[in-house]
């Protein structure tokens, strides 16, 4: 496994993950009307491609594939944070959270924060993440809830 910064042109391949993720994994929280507001097959490429040089992620790749992505804003936000749905449960959650978990302490961020999906709430929980509030966010005409999530990041 190798983390590296996402390269210009792969923007593409994170959409197929993130919509594939969801998709795949979410459903089973997710009404389908919900999976498909949140990951749309229409999505306009030019509008996924700019949300990704914001937000500049860095990606898990395995034999040249990318399994997994995240980032880290620098008010440690983590505002995507995403496995290969065929990679579930293979450590690659857990590389991006110590890449995450790497920055936060090198760009001195004290707190982290997400807003973790149904599905992603247990895991987030592992890493000492707290829920702070549930929450409903309407996405093209669908209600879904999630939880805005917390956790202190302890310097040595």
């Amino acid at each position: 496994m190798h983390v590296r910064e996402l390269r210009t042109g792969e923007e593409p391949i994170l959409f197929e993950l993130f919509r594939n993720t969801i998709r795949s994994v979410n459903i089973r929280d997710y009404a389908e009307s919900q999976v498909v507001a949140w990951a749309p097959d229409d999505l306009d490429p030019s509008v996924w491609a700019e949300k990704m040089r914001s937000i500049r992620p860095f990606v898990v790749e395995v034999e040249g594939n990318i399994v997994g992505y995240s980032d880290l804003q620098s008010d440690g936000l983590i505002d995507h944070f995403f496995v290969h749905h065929e990679w579930q449960r293979r450590g690659i959650g857990r590389v991006l959270m110590s890449e995450i978990e790497r920055r936060a302490f090198s760009g001195r961020i004290g707190q982290l924060e997400t807003h973790a999906s149904i599905t992603a709430r247990p895991f987030f929980e592992t890493f000492d993440f707290v829920v702070v509030r549930e929450q409903e966010l309407e996405m093209r005409g669908e209600r879904l809830k999630n939880y805005v999530m917390r956790r202190n990041i302890q310097r040595a």
